[in-house]
């Protein structure tokens, strides 16, 4: 078992605590062990999530006592005798605090625990105090929050988390957001990587710039560590499509959308939900978060029918307003209709907290797919040679097929695909993955190791289950090149020789920098 602290809202528990993944075979024993310690702790008692695999066995906890939970779920499920039970009561009563349960309670939504201090207020409105130093309730003084959006979903979080906070600053606010690729706070990157779990919520709420967050939340987080802090505004569900299924205990779609859904339980009273007008996971499971929230707002957005906010094929219709598709150029002319999507989702957002109409209408004409706006996402550069280059950062069957329906819509001539994907994902997903490609019809298709994503696996391992599932499907093997040992490899060869109206397609996981270097020393220009 591999318990692990929770810090907030969680797929089985309300607030933090601990979980762990447990056989089924040890679940009565662990269970009943972990029921006689919560209640000499004056716990509640320990909640269970039956799944394939076996069983999430939660316990939860008060804020600062989550390292207490993963020991009593470790104790649980191990030989020591109850004696155990006193030392984890006498560490419960050494790290209360109950000057830090007051301040929590009294603001719940405005205020969270960072390292060894207590952030009260939100952006430009926190404070910091030390834990061991808090006031009262009563002394602390006004605690007030920001407009504050979660964005998560399958696929197309990063790029309606960046538009998101680019309608903001478009209104005038000092935008701070995060997502998979790192921590922006008023336009420049403060930290890189893959922040879509609390730290980066901690990260942009205690920065005293920021008037208006942003925060992508991505699932795996939301089933590792639950949700940092309750109370946000909006919460954006942008899809829920076929990835990591069997990770944590997930298994299908519906449970997938309820994991996701997570954000949505968090939002503070009479916020607002958006999803897809059409999506059988999230509204088979929209009714039991309802009758737990009837609060929520619920508000919709499609492609080709009407909803809260929908396109049609020359419009964006939101509010009593709308914008014509061809000029939100991320759309491209309205041939990218996940980027309408995504649009959509922004939008809504942005008028869920009240932003201005004129400039949620200036801010879609003013965001470009290029590596300044939002890097990695469906940026095109056009070589000397007349050939267009699209790099994306599609990591999954859904992802990739709407990008290959756009490209596809582009009148060009021979086609190459550079396809390569990390190594913690199933074979039966790369295989899926690799399959979403034929539909491109590339004269080339480059498979490439991602060396710096391995988890695990063999170098070489990854695409050689993927070139396997190409030939099994009658991909022409003189077609199929590679595997190349790295990304950087990949793309050169990819490059190399294209001219006239070829188009290439760069899948990038580690090297937006080097693929746009490549470009660069070609004498290429961005095409947006």
């Amino acid at each position: 078992m591999s318990a692990r602290r929770i810090t907030g809202r969680h797929l089985l528990l309300d607030g933090p605590g601990a979980v762990a993944e447990v056989a089924e075979d040890e679940l009565g024993r662990t269970v009943e062990r972990a029921a006689r310690a919560t209640e000499a702790l004056g716990w509640p008692p320990p909640l269970v999530r039956h799944h394939a695999s076996g069983a999430s066995v939660g316990v939860r906890a008060r804020t600062g006592l989550e390292g207490l939970a993963v020991d009593l779920l470790e104790w649980a499920e191990g030989d020591e005798g109850d004696e155990e039970i006193e030392t984890l009561q006498w560490r419960a009563r050494r790290r209360a605090n109950p000057a830090l349960d007051a301040l929590l309670e009294a603001f719940p939504g405005r205020c969270f625990v960072d390292g060894d201090e207590l952030v009260t207020g939100l952006g430009v409105h926190r404070r910091r105090w030390s834990l061991d130093a808090l006031p009262s309730p009563a002394d602390v003084g006004e605690v007030r929050g920001i407009p504050r959006v979660t964005v998560t979903g399958t696929n197309g979080k990063t790029t309606t988390t960046r538009l998101t906070a680019h309608l903001a600053a478009t209104a005038g606010h000092t935008e701070g957001h995060s997502s998979s690729d790192g921590v922006v706070i008023a336009g420049q990157t403060v930290e890189r990587g893959d922040w879509t779990g609390p730290g980066a919520t901690r990260r942009v709420l205690g920065d005293p710039a920021v008037t208006f967050a942003v925060l992508e939340t991505a699932r795996g987080g939301l089933l590792r560590r639950g949700l940092a802090l309750d109370g946000a505004d909006v919460a954006i569900c942008t899809n829920v499509a076929s990835e990591h299924l069997g990770e944590w205990g997930v298994e299908d779609l519906r449970t997938m959308a309820r994991a996701k859904l997570v954000t949505a339980r968090g939002l503070k009273q009479g916020g607002t939900l958006i999803v897809p007008a059409v999506s059988e996971p999230i509204h088979a499971v929209l009714p039991d978060l309802l009758a737990e929230r009837p609060d929520i707002v619920v508000r919709t957005f499609a492609d080709g029918q009407r909803a809260d906010g929908w396109a049609d094929e020359r419009w964006l219709h939101f509010g009593d307003s709308k914008v014509p598709i061809d000029q939100i150029p991320i759309t491209f002319g309205g041939t990218a209709r996940h980027n309408v999507e995504n649009a959509l989702c922004a939008t809504l957002a942005a008028l869920a907290i009240g932003l201005p109409g004129d400039a949620i209408s200036r801010g879609l004409r003013d965001f470009h797919p290029s590596v300044g706006d939002n890097p990695g996402r469906m940026n095109t550069w056009r070589l000397p040679s007349g050939a267009l280059v699209v790099m994306d950062f599609a990591h999954n069957a859904h992802g990739l097929e709407r990008i290959v329906q756009t490209v596809r819509r582009w009148p060009r001539g021979r086609r190459t695909v550079l396809l390569g994907q990390a190594g913690d994902r199933p074979d039966r997903d790369l295989r899926t993955f690799a399959l979403a490609a034929i539909p491109f019809q590339p004269h080339r298709l480059i498979l490439k190791d991602v060396v710096g994503r391995l988890h695990g696996r063999p170098p070489m391992q990854v695409p050689e289950v993927m070139k396997a599932a190409l030939l099994e499907a009658g991909f022409p093997p003189d077609r199929l090149i590679g595997p190349t040992p790295d990304e950087v490899t990949g793309i050169r060869l990819a490059l190399h020789g294209i001219g006239g109206d070829d188009v290439v397609l760069l899948l990038l996981h580690e090297t937006l920098a080097a693929a746009v270097a490549e470009l660069r020393r070609l004498g290429g220009q961005p095409a947006d």
